[in-house]
């Protein structure tokens, strides 16, 4: 890896077209502390607000330098952090030093961290300037992409949330190299869901993989370069999420509410949602008959060393409330993404309760819920 604040480059771009906005997606190595590479982006003299944890300043002391020392707003890192609590301290934040709307906010972090900052953006003076600079994989393939920003109350995550789009957003490949393995897996989940919703290919790919084993560079740009492209291909199809970019919700009934279920403490967001595909995977074998899907989710989960059963401490009721509180929940019912098989997904009602039981039973350690007699 190219160390942080060396000679940059950018090894692609994606221009990502809504009604909202156009925003660059900038893919490359060593961009974050690069003096040249952000002048170009940010004007001098434009304010800047950073918004980050206070380990990721420390990890990475060469962005607020090569920002020219914007004003440094230190946020919790993770959905914890995620609270209106904590955005009325950052609102407060920016209007004891005035901050203009012609500012630029640039939200450094995990994909909680950009949720928060978008959420701030839109918001303040009715929309500021934003760039996203996500330093996770779960954020450069997913949650940096496409404008949905939110914020979590007890009942649920992402509860409250606006669509507002970046200008740009930042994926520096370097600082893949400082994930901690688990959260760099974590990652990889939103990868394969990609897979199931748009772009098969990444499956095989994915498959390629010794179980659990390391991923080469050159396979890391592929899978992240088709996991962006079918996420920015349904964005822009839709970018206020009325049809085909719900397909993104693909295992995120379930596992948003494993998240919420354990205190976003016990599964990072990768982790849960991996589980949650298992789970849809379960009920598409049950009420449509694809009996190899569950198996085969399961093999991709393994291959990547992601886990494939949930403790013993996650309970069905509870899980059945919060899938109901869901955001996604419409009049007609909760709504459900479900895959026939890699490619092919559809918006549906959620199961019923004794299909949905069936089907959490086999991701909760049992071998029902497979469609088999």
């Amino acid at each position: 890896m190219v160390a942080i604040g060396s000679h940059y480059r950018v090894t692609g771009t994606t221009v990502i077209n809504t009604a909202g906005r156009t925003c660059n997606f900038d893919y490359g190595l060593g961009l974050l502390g690069n003096g040249e590479y952000w002048s170009a982006i940010r004007p001098a003299g434009t304010p800047v607000a950073l918004l980050t944890s206070q380990p990721l300043l420390d990890r990475f002391p060469e962005v607020r330098h090569a920002l020219g020392q914007p004003q440094v707003v230190i946020v919790p890192d993770g959905e914890p952090g995620k609270s209106l609590n904590v955005v009325t301290s950052v609102y407060e934040r920016l209007a004891d030093t005035r901050f203009p709307r012609t500012g630029i906010i640039v939200g450094m972090g995990g994909g909680a961290v950009t949720d928060l900052a978008g959420f701030v953006a839109a918001t303040w003076k009715r929309g500021a300037r934003l760039v996203l600079v996500p330093t996770t994989l779960t954020g450069q393939v997913d949650a940096a992409i496409g404008g949905k920003n939110g914020v979590n109350l007890t009942d649920g995550k992402n509860l409250v949330g606006t669509i507002f789009q970046p200008e740009r957003v930042i994926a520096d490949r370097a600082v893949l190299g400082t994930l901690p393995d688990r959260d760099f897996r974590a990652g990889l989940a939103e990868i394969i869901k990609c897979g199931f919703v748009g772009d098969p290919v990444i499956l095989d790919l994915v498959d390629s993989l010794p179980a659990g084993g390391p991923v080469g560079d050159d396979l890391l740009r592929e899978l992240v370069d088709r996991g962006v492209r079918v996420k920015v291909g349904l964005v822009e199809q839709d970018e206020q999420d009325h049809g085909p970019r719900r397909y993104l919700n693909y295992g995120h009934t379930l596992g948003q509410a494993v998240e919420a279920a354990t205190g976003y403490r016990e599964y990072n967001h990768g982790e849960a949602v991996g589980i949650g595909m298992l789970f849809a995977a379960s009920v598409a074998a049950i009420v449509q008959g694809a009996r190899e899907l569950p198996e085969r989710t399961r093999r991709y989960l393994t291959r990547v060393g992601l886990p494939t059963r949930l403790s013993a401490t996650v309970d069905f009721e509870r899980i059945w409330t919060l899938m109901g509180q869901d955001k996604k929940a419409g009049s007609v019912g909760r709504e459900f993404v479900l895959c026939l098989r890699p490619g092919v997904v559809r918006l549906t009602s959620m199961p019923d309760r004794a299909v949905a039981r069936e089907a959490f039973r086999f991701v909760a350690g049992g071998e029902r819920g497979t469609g088999r007699d």
